[in-house]
């Protein structure tokens, strides 16, 4: 069993994340711009070098990792792998391995996570058809991981990527096999349910997120009502 992963690894000795920016993997993806960055790798906008069609590559820091995080980073991999087939998960394309790090390329989502679409974009602001269209796509994936006995355990709108009205399920980095687990304190705080906190949790917590996800959609409804 492997419980929440463990503290980040130490990032010396790894190079800066624009210094990977004009690498062509494989002779066929060129990494040509910075999505994101995180604890364990960086977010890669890249493109096919002979179709011009974009990609996003994860790179997995493999440098400074012991044992027991790599065994994290495998099961990241191997668990979106599994879930990518459906249409609300970020489909995983092809796996690439170099000495300092793992690629992994997926799908990408040119319009970015729901989160921003909600705060920034205001996309869903008074739509309702659009809040429910997502809602019950989101119902969907965790569906379908849950068949497959696959158990997200970050759900929130960070972690949901939108692609020409389609959302997406990504970021499997804490997503575990177990059905029920006594490992308190996975996931993010705000959106974590209240037994999530206090007593061993089964699949059920996950209605908790979902339902602050749409109450978030709701709250930009509602501004400038009178109190």
């Amino acid at each position: 069993m492997l419980p929440t992963p463990p503290p980040s690894p130490l990032l010396s000795g790894l190079c800066a994340p624009e210094d990977r920016l004009g690498l062509v993997l494989a002779d066929w993806l060129e990494l040509t711009g910075i999505l994101g960055v995180g604890a364990y790798g960086v977010v890669y906008t890249a493109v096919d070098v002979h179709t011009n069609v974009p990609y996003a590559v994860k790179a997995l820091n493999k440098i400074g990792l012991d044992p027991r995080q790599r065994s994290f980073q495998q099961r990241e991999i191997q668990l979106h792998h599994a879930a990518s087939h459906h249409p609300n998960v970020v489909s995983l394309v092809k796996i690439m391995d170099s000495y300092d790090c793992t690629f992994v390329v997926l799908e990408f989502c040119p319009e970015g996570d729901l989160f921003s679409s909600i705060t920034e974009k205001g996309h869903y602001l008074g739509n309702d058809f659009m809040a429910k269209s997502a809602f019950l796509q989101i119902l969907n994936a965790v569906e379908f991981c849950h068949s497959i006995g696959i158990y997200h355990r970050d759900l929130k709108p960070e972690n949901i990527l939108v692609s020409n009205g389609t959302v997406k399920l990504a970021d499997f980095g804490l997503a575990t096999q177990q059905p029920c687990t006594d490992d308190f304190g996975c996931g993010s705080t705000f959106y974590m349910s209240p037994e999530c906190q206090a007593t061993p949790a089964g699949p059920e917590p996950y209605l908790w997120p979902q339902s602050v996800e749409t109450g978030g959609h709701g709250r930009f409804d509602f501004q400038g009502l009178p109190e």
